[in-house]
């Protein structure tokens, strides 16, 4: 059971991310877009272009392995796998051909998705045996997504978060 929603997350997770990547280009900017898609030319609205589908695929599987002891470890190690391979993959394609690209943006979110889904799959493997309430994750997920929707709205005062330019 777990395979299948770890594929099924991965697929999902990927999907959404390649459609938010392009969010720009298929819709017309307005306060929705501006916030789902990155906008500032700062690394962090770069790397957490996955950040979004993850939450919503997590609040999707929570009823159904939320009661695992190690599910919100799970998320939350499938969001900073995600940002880490992001930021080598695009930053590494940055250094070698002094330009970005969509095309690594792509293939930066299918690699970082299925690292992040195999490690949060191994965790889950590892709470099999053990069982919470799945409040406890619901409230996790929900602390984890007030967290980012704070950051993405007050930046701190970081060339990371602000970008150069500011």
């Amino acid at each position: 059971m777990y395979l299948f929603f770890m594929i099924s997350g991965f697929l999902f997770v990927v999907g959404f991310s390649i459609i938010l990547n392009f969010l720009y280009e298929l819709f017309p900017i307005n306060k929705l877009t501006k916030f789902l898609s990155p906008t500032e030319n700062s690394i962090f609205n770069k790397i957490t272009i996955s950040i979004v589908p993850n939450i919503i695929w997590a609040l999707i599987e929570i009823l159904i392995l939320g009661s695992n002891c190690y599910f919100v470890l799970g998320f939350i190690l499938n969001i900073f796998i995600n940002m880490c391979v992001m930021y080598v993959i695009c930053y590494g394609y940055k250094i070698i051909s002094n330009s970005e690209s969509n095309t690594a943006k792509v293939i930066a979110i299918i690699f970082s998705s299925f690292f992040a889904f195999l490690v949060n799959y191994l965790a889950l493997l590892i709470g099999i045996s053990k069982h919470i309430n799945t409040w406890y994750s619901l409230i996790g997920i929900l602390i984890f997504t007030l967290i980012f929707v704070l950051i993405k709205l007050f930046p701190p005062k970081s060339e990371f978060f602000r970008g150069a330019s500011e």
